[in-house]
């Protein structure tokens, strides 16, 4: 404002304006706050800012190009960036504002994913559609699990905070995601008198990932009668029964996960004809046994290590559930080693009946089986063995081929076997195979060779001895609680953690 233009004013009118002036307060200035990228992850995920407010994300350390993208179709884009790089945004008006990297996360809070919270909107727990990832943050929003769960609309991701959660969570609403902030600090502790950590129940697409589920009496993680599950990142540790458990289900995935204590097996699938199950990338320890799949067809093990559980890998046949045989489950590209713990407290199978302590890949009773490029060292008994099941069912044209086998007489009692057939069935057939100890039946690879295919087999006596008597072990066998698992303490790059 010029003098010229009030030159026509009074002096008075001259103090009034300028008193005026001196008394407007001056205008607020905006703040940015910060939001650091590293290779998969935002941190913080979730940020709160007032209107007017802007953000900053600066690429601090990775190799990976990332993409700031916002979740709204035409919304905000950083471009593509490299370390050193920064993007800013302005956001002016309240509300929920999702975002994702374009490389490694999607829309809906898959993966690589944040979110900007503006002002003070009305929570997502008056309304999920307010927040358009339908969010929920617990024990921000809701102080339990299944609180969350239980106002969860599909396409929910619910987002649990580190913490010790003493919970029993069940699952009846399509297409939720409950994903934990860090593998492992955020517990869902069953107490050793809690049924199951999470059951997902008659539900289309369920996802559980990043966190630990433990001393569960029953399961750690529960998929029944579900179609499309996936459970990733999930440490399963001392559920008495199962840990990761799927059963009437169909189009699933447990990957990059790890079971540990459990009385009947760590990993199991079962009862589902055309199960399209993929289990990779899995780590299973001292537990009954490593996988168990009773009754399953179409099921994928490939990439994963089973090491000092009672057996390792055991897709069976057996009356307890419908749909059998199993056929059809594919064993790839394994580590198989020194199976042969025999003292984990005894729940579900382990309850009632025995197994050949000692054995890397077992195939009882089983119709088209693949082993194939497994590394199976270190068992008492057997490196592979294929045999009946306990209710007689023959094991039929299954192959193993391509395995590398060691020391399949680790504890130097004089029986142990690398490749054995009790003679059961037809069809079952072993070629190419890496071995260095004994075979039961003798020469079995020439006997049985994959290209001498149809043929029948030959009772081998010993191996039916020897499994007759494995089977009665249940009441004899010392139990003993598993030692705890040496985890890390917090989850690398996850918030308040420093390792």
């Amino acid at each position: 404002m010029s003098i010229r233009r009030l030159s026509g004013l009074g002096a008075g009118a001259l103090l009034l304006v300028a008193a005026t002036l001196v008394a407007l307060p001056p205008e607020a200035s905006a703040a940015t706050q910060n939001v650091t990228i590293r290779d998969n992850t935002f941190n913080p995920e979730e940020i709160r800012i007032d209107p007017g407010d802007s953000v900053l994300w600066t690429y601090t350390n990775g190799r990976n190009t990332h993409r700031v993208q916002s979740d709204e179709r035409g919304g905000y884009d950083s471009g593509d960036m490299r370390p050193g790089d920064t993007y800013e945004k302005r956001f002016t008006e309240e509300g929920y504002y999702p975002y994702f990297c374009r490389y490694h996360g999607g829309r809906n809070g898959a993966g690589m994913a944040g979110l900007v919270i503006v002002g003070d909107p009305p929570p997502p727990d008056n309304d999920t559609t307010r927040d358009p990832r339908r969010k929920l943050v617990v024990p921000r929003d809701f102080k339990t699990i299944q609180g969350a769960v239980d106002r969860a609309k599909p396409r929910t991701t619910i987002v649990v905070r580190p913490g010790t959660y003493r919970e029993a969570v069940v699952v009846q609403t399509d297409n939720i995601t409950i994903r934990g902030v860090d593998r492992f600090r955020t517990i869902l502790n069953g107490g050793d008198n809690k049924g199951t950590g999470i059951t997902f129940d008659g539900v289309r697409k369920a996802k559980v990932a990043n966190l630990t589920v433990r001393n569960y009496v029953g399961n750690g993680i529960y998929f029944n009668n579900v179609n499309g599950y996936t459970a990733t990142r999930v440490d399963s540790i001392k559920n008495r029964t199962y840990g990761i458990y799927a059963f009437d289900s169909y189009d699933g995935v447990i990957k990059r996960s790890f079971g540990w204590g459990s009385g009947d097996s760590a990993f199991y699938v079962g009862q589902c004809l055309g199960c399209s199950a993929l289990l990779e990338n899995l780590t299973s320890r001292y537990n009954y046994l490593g996988y168990s799949g009773t009754n399953a067809t179409g099921v994928i093990i490939r990439d994963s290590l089973f090491k000092n559980n009672g057996a390792g890998v055991v897709p069976n046949t057996l009356p307890t559930e419908e749909l059998g045989p199993n056929r059809g489950t594919i064993v790839v590209d394994n580590r198989i080693v020194n199976n042969n713990y025999s003292t984990v407290p005894a729940a579900g199978f382990s309850e009632t009946v025995g197994i050949p302590f000692g054995t890397g890949i077992w195939f009882p009773g089983v119709e088209n089986n693949v082993a194939r490029r497994n590394v199976i060292r270190k068992h008492n008994s057997y490196g592979v063995l294929v045999s009946q099941s306990l209710d007689e069912s023959l094991p039929m044209n299954n192959t193993v081929v391509s395995n590398t086998i060691r020391n399949s007489d680790s504890d130097g009692d004089g029986y142990g076997y690398d490749l054995a057939w009790d003679g059961t069935g037809a069809n079952n057939c072993f070629s190419n195979n890496d071995i260095e100890g004994a075979t039961g039946p003798p020469m079995i690879q020439d006997l049985y060779a994959c290209a001498n295919r149809p043929f029948t087999g030959t009772p081998f006596p010993p191996v039916q001895a020897h499994l007759a008597a494995s089977v009665t072990n249940v009441e004899t066998r010392e139990q003993e609680e598993p030692p705890e698992p040496n985890r890390p303490r917090c989850q690398r790059g996850a918030p308040g953690c420093s390792r």
